[in-house]
């Protein structure tokens, strides 16, 4: 299982966020550049949190965004299978086998099952706000962005 490495950019955004509350709101730009976010796909991510009540916008791009909901409300597999568009540890991995597998009938998907089940629900058993503070600051690498690029999105 691959998640998208936009989930990385959603949660790393979020977390900014808590860590940045008595500064809200803040900027897509102002994110971009601290965590070295692309500036364009941090837009549309803020769209689609936006739109999933996580955040909202105050008032334009310009004004910023601020939580919609305390960001103890907000879990981590909120976040990730809201970017993912799906829920992503309902399927065996091995989906696309015509087995048609079941947990009673195939030890590797009652292994995966487990695991996944497990994972699940430390996803949602952990809040934004509390992965804010359990989890180090750093910076995405590949991202370049400069004033004068910043400026044209």
């Amino acid at each position: 299982m691959k998640l998208k490495r936009t989930n990385a950019y959603a949660l790393h955004a979020l977390m900014y966020m808590v860590r940045h509350m008595t500064q809200l709101p803040v900027t897509v730009q102002a994110v971009s550049k601290a965590e070295g976010i692309p500036y364009r796909q941090l837009v549309n991510l803020f769209h689609l949190l936006t739109d999933a009540g996580m955040v909202k916008n105050n008032g334009s791009e310009q004004a910023g965004y601020v939580f919609a909901k305390p960001p103890s409300d907000i879990s981590l597999l909120d976040v990730i299978e809201r970017v993912e568009g799906e829920p992503v540890f309902e399927e065996c991995f091995l989906k696309h086998c015509d087995c048609a597998g079941t947990s009673d009938n195939c030890d590797i998907y009652a292994a995966w099952k487990k695991a996944t089940q497990s994972l699940s629900k430390k996803l949602s058993e952990t809040t934004i706000e509390q992965a804010a503070w359990g989890h180090p600051e750093h910076y995405f690498q590949e991202c370049c962005l400069n004033a004068e690029d910043s400026k044209k999105n």
